[in-house]
């Protein structure tokens, strides 16, 4: 039978490493959300291609590869992925598209949520890539 320690699950086999990469989930959630707040004001169409939906899943699918690789933490998985789809969903990304903007704590529930969602998804895909990786590589 296998023992599973539930901290180095969520956090990884560093410590150290899991603080810095929640720091950098704070600076991923910072970035993202200016980055989408210019897209949505300037309305400029090379930003928009710059950065679709696919290749952003696809772009924070490896990123989140990486440090499992690195680190092997899926709460810390979970963690950036919450962080980038916060930024996008609190700068009204695929919400009130037919109707009226939300209220700020609508808002928030909406980006709670989404991001939980997503992160679950993607964070797990991610996480399940960059172990698989770093077992094959030894």
């Amino acid at each position: 039978m296998v023992s599973i320690d539930i901290r180095t699950l969520l956090l990884g086999e560093d410590q150290k490493r899991a603080r810095q990469w929640s720091i950098g989930a704070g600076i991923l959630f910072v970035v993202s959300l200016f980055y989408f707040a210019v897209v949505r004001t300037v309305d400029v169409p090379l930003l928009d291609t710059v950065l679709w939906w696919q290749v952003y899943a696809v772009l924070l699918t490896g990123f989140v590869a990486i440090q499992a690789y690195s680190n092997s933490g899926i709460g810390v998985s979970w963690l950036l992925v919450f962080a980038a789809v916060a930024g996008v969903i609190l700068n009204f990304g695929g919400i009130a598209l037919t109707g009226a903007k939300p209220g700020l704590l609508l808002l928030i529930g909406y980006a709670f949520v989404g991001s939980t969602v997503v992160a679950a998804i993607v964070g797990t895909l991610g996480f399940g890539i960059g172990t698989a990786a770093r077992r094959i590589t030894g």
